[in-house]
């Protein structure tokens, strides 16, 4: 019995390398842009990942409703910070964590699915805010994440997918100073 994976299993790996060989989308692109405002125009909110550039793995997430609010936020990030938009509603378990919502998420969420939580309230740090979020596989987790986020008002569901571009996910790298849009390491 062979233990190799299968050209079935590989798909998501040709697309994550594929899209690494394509030219790179700026932030400040029409077609990146349009697709942000159309989204907002349609929908309520968008999600935003953001994975920022040399710095081990540090990403975060956010809630947006206005494209003026998003652009500014955009404007002021790092050059070379991928910033991955979801034009469908995610995590759609919100409430304040309390012992009922801990159950709610727990029937809503099978065990062993990667899960994201987001706290909604923003916390200041340093001269900026940053929205608190916990992601893991387990329900262990999941309630371990939700305990220690008790009164908070948060947003709760299925890990977003986000390794391939598609009419549900767009992504961008903010330029260089020169105009480029070149990945950084993330």
């Amino acid at each position: 019995m062979s233990t190799h994976a299968s050209d079935q299993d590989l798909p998501s790996v040709a697309l994550t390398s594929q899209r690494r060989l394509e030219p790179a989308m700026a932030t400040t692109s029409a077609t990146f842009l349009a697709t942000l405002e159309n989204w907002l125009r349609t929908g309520s909110e968008i999600l935003v990942l953001i994975r920022y550039p040399n710095a081990a793995g540090n990403k975060d997430f956010q809630f947006f409703s206005s494209i003026d609010s998003l652009s500014d936020w955009i404007r002021r990030l790092p050059p070379r910070t991928s910033v991955i938009a979801f034009g469908q509603r995610q995590l759609p378990i919100r409430g304040v964590v309390n012992e009922s919502f801990v159950a709610t998420c727990l029937s809503h969420i099978p065990d062993n699915s990667e899960f994201l939580m987001l706290e909604t309230a923003s916390q200041v740090c340093g001269e900026g805010t940053h929205f608190h979020w916990v992601a893991g596989e387990s329900h262990v987790e999941l309630r371990d994440a939700l305990g220690n986020s008790l009164g908070v008002p948060v947003a709760v569901g299925l890990y977003p997918p986000w390794l391939a571009d598609n009419n549900e996910v767009i992504s961008a790298i903010v330029p260089d100073a020169d105009g480029s849009a070149r990945a950084g390491a993330y």
